[in-house]
Order: structure tokens, then C-alpha cells, then sequence
């Protein structure tokens, strides 16, 4: 008998049709699901031409990670505060310098990798004192003007599998109270009036009285909380592992809003002309109004960790500003995620960017280095040969420029001592 004539045998082609149109149809859905996804643009979302300058303590130059509550990362100032500069001070750490500090009239207060709060002279870079915490950290203190500084770990110890809250006097650094968290946390505490809001990686975002530690409210997101939540006008954004970008009120901690969107978040948020920009690990930057609708997103065709600044800038208007693992640090119109310039850093950008006056500030994980560019056009203008993940802070005299272990005090020769 012929082959072909066999029943076993077209049995077995016919299976094995069905299993090659199987594979083809897993290969297709698998194409689809693990391709860049693309750009989106709605041209009829909301978007406000002014935004409110933010209110900070006038003791306290920098208070949180990304400047204001809104994380916006926006210094507005008319000060020259770019090069050339003098060298004031280098200090030299043994740990990874993951987040930039705050900045107050007593000091600047740091938190690196190892756990350790430190208060830093900021005149003479000398430490006046250090506070151990637990044995791993990735996130800045808040220094909100009421006398203390607050901070918050990944670790207590190694293999704990959780971390802590804490509050210390900012004088002394003596701890005022401190409380153990069921999880990791390496979300920038955000301080609004009494409260101390934050996220865990077992997707808890915790609301604590200030004064105490007590829990206020907590809230449950779909997955790990690793960004700092921003706030505007009483809602708190943020971004989470499941990605999904979602609302909610800060007086009571209930949703207002989720978005589905793509990848994860780890990408803190800014908030700023109605909208929400946040950076994806599905490689693009998003857009959403304060309602939740989403008004734009961009593909940069790698990951987005980078936290955007934004920023309205004299001859191209409100913009973003964010890197990707692309190796391109990018500027899009802010209203409708057109790109304004590119600079082509050439190594991968996880840090944020920060914009300090007229200038825009990134690192460059890649090439280990802090860049400053024109924020207008993306024009190179400085650069220093150590960074990686934020760049730089400023007490609107003197730069404080952060590196891969070490810090910079820089003076600008326009600024007279």
C-alpha cells in the first residue's frame, strides 16, 4: 500500500497540519504581544495652558525627589546657575548613589544604596551625621520643613524581605519614630500636611500620620508600587508593575480612576497642565489627562525608567523631558508627544531628568556620566565623568551634581560668594 494511501499515515499529516497551524498561530499572537507597540495620539484631550507654580517651604530649596509634590523636577529660577563652575567640595561614598538628596537650610540629607542617611554640610561636603537605617535602600529622604527628615528601605537587613519607615530630626538625626513594612519600599516618600504617603512592592501604597507612624489608610494596587506617587490637587498619581496607571484621593485613599496601559511602571510620574507623563518598560513615554484619559504615548523602542521633568521653556512651550535605554535623551511637546529634539547620549538612561533653570539635566548610566543640555534646543553645554542614575539638584545659589558613589559641590563663577 501506498504511503499516502495509509489512514495512520494521513492521520498523522492531518495532526501534524493542525499542530503547524497551532505553532503559526501561538507565533502570530506572540508577534503581536512582544512587538514595540506603537505611538498614540488623541488630539481632542484636555490640556491646560497654565500650570501653578509650586509652593515649597521658603526654608527648604529642595524638599522631595522631583522638587514639588507633583514631582514635576522643575527648578524655575533666573539665576545663572550653569558653567563654568568651582569646584566647592567632592565627597567620596562606598555605596551606590541611586537618588539625589534633599536640600534645606541645614544641610543636604542623602540616602545611599547601603541604608545610610546622611546630613551633609553644604558649603564644605562634611558629613555632620549618619544614620544606619537597615541594609539596603533606593530612594531620596523628604525634608518638608517641619524639623525632620523622613525616609523609607528595600531591607532592614540582608534577607529580611522587607523594609521600613522612619522619621528623624533633622538636626540631630536622632530617630523620632520608626516602623517595620510587611514589604520593600523604594518610593520616595511624598509629606502633604500631616501625612507620609508612599508604595511597597507588594503593591500597598501606605498613608502614615507624620507625627507618629500610624497608619492613616492603606490602598491595593495590582502590582509592585516602586515609583514615587506625585499630587495635584488632592489625587495621587502613580504607575504600577501591572501597568496600569491609576488615581486616587489622598484624604481617603480611594480609586478615582485605572488605566490599563502597557509594560511597568517604575517611572515616577509628573503631573503638570492637566496631564500625567510616565515612562514605561514597554519603551514608550504616556500621557494621560487628570481624568484619565490618555492623550498621547511614544515609542522610544527601549525601556523607559527615566522619570520625566516638565517644563515650560521659552521658544518651544510646556515640554518633557526623559531618557530611554535607547541611548536618546528626548524632548516632546508636552500637549500632543510631537518630539521637539533628540540628543543621542550613545549609553543607556535609566536616572530622571531634571531641569534647573535654562538647562536640562540627565546621567548617563551608560557612559557614567552627569550631562547638561540646553533645554530649548538640546545643545550640549557640560558634562562630568561620573554618573548614573540622577543627575543633579540645586539650593538656587550652588549646583549639587550626584555621580555613581560620589557628589559634587559646584559653585557658578557668576555666582559671587
Amino acid at each position: 500500500m501506498d504511503g499516502h494511501d495509509n489512514p495512520n499515515f494521513k492521520r498523522r499529516r492531518i495532526l501534524f497540519g493542525a499542530a503547524s497551524l497551532g505553532l503559526a498561530l501561538i507565533a502570530v499572537v506572540a508577534w503581536l504581544t512582544l512587538r514595540d507597540p506603537g505611538d498614540v495620539s488623541n488630539t481632542k484631550a484636555t490640556f491646560t495652558t497654565t500650570t501653578t507654580k509650586p509652593v515649597a517651604p521658603t526654608d527648604v530649596k529642595w524638599p522631595l525627589y522631583g522638587y514639588d509634590a507633583a514631582r514635576t523636577k522643575w527648578f524655575r529660577t533666573s539665576a545663572k546657575l550653569g558653567p563654568p563652575y568651582h569646584r566647592m567640595w567632592s565627597y567620596r561614598g562606598k555605596k551606590v548613589l541611586e537618588f539625589s538628596p534633599v536640600v534645606g537650610p541645614t544641610g543636604l540629607y542623602l540616602l545611599d544604596n547601603g541604608a545610610t542617611v546622611r546630613r551633609i554640610n553644604k558649603e564644605t561636603g562634611k558629613q555632620i551625621w549618619r544614620r544606619g537605617l537597615g541594609s539596603l535602600a533606593a530612594s531620596s529622604p523628604a525634608l518638608p520643613g517641619d524639623g525632620r527628615v523622613y525616609a523609607v528601605t528595600l531591607l532592614t537587613s540582608p534577607g529580611s524581605g522587607h523594609g521600613s519607615a522612619t522619621a528623624m530630626n533633622a538636626i540631630t538625626g536622632k530617630t523620632i519614630w520608626s516602623r517595620q513594612l510587611p514589604s520593600r519600599a523604594e518610593s520616595s516618600p511624598l509629606i502633604s500636611g500631616n501625612r507620609m504617603i508612599f508604595g511597597t512592592e507588594d503593591g500597598t501604597v501606605f498613608c502614615l500620620n507624620k507625627a507618629n507612624g500610624h497608619t492613616v489608610w492603606t490602598y491595593s494596587a495590582g502590582g509592585s508600587v516602586k515609583a514615587a506617587l506625585a499630587l495635584s490637587s488632592g489625587r495621587l498619581y502613580f504607575g504600577d508593575y501591572s501597568g496600569t496607571i491609576q488615581a486616587i484621593s489622598l484624604k481617603s485613599g480611594k480609586r478615582i480612576w485605572a488605566r490599563s496601559a502597557g509594560g511597568r511602571f517604575y517611572s515616577t510620574p509628573a503631573v503638570a497642565w492637566g496631564r500625567i507623563y510616565e515612562g514605561s518598560t514597554d519603551g514608550r513615554m504616556y500621557s494621560y489627562t487628570t481624568s484619565g484619559e490618555l492623550a498621547w504615548a511614544r515609542q522610544t523602542g527601549n525601556y523607559v525608567y527615566s522619570s520625566p521633568a516638565v517644563a515650560d521653556i521659552p521658544g518651544i512651550g510646556p515640554t518633557v523631558f526623559a531618557g530611554s535605554y535607547d541611548g536618546t535623551f528626548y524632548a516632546w511637546s508636552a500637549k500632543t508627544g510631537s518630539t521637539t529634539w533628540t540628543y543621542p547620549a550613545g549609553g543607556k538612561i535609566s536616572g530622571g531628568a531634571f531641569v534647573i533653570g535654562n538647562l536640562v539635566w540627565f546621567s548617563d548610566l551608560g557612559n557614567k556620566r552627569v550631562v547638561a543640555l540646553r533645554a530649548s534646543s538640546g545643545k550640549w553645554v557640560f558634562q562630568i565623568g561620573t554618573g548614573a542614575f540622577s543627575p543633579a539638584v540645586t539650593d538656587g545659589r550652588n549646583m549639587y551634581l550626584v555621580g555613581y558613589g560620589d557628589m559634587f559641590g559646584l559653585r557658578p563663577v557668576h555666582n559671587k560668594k
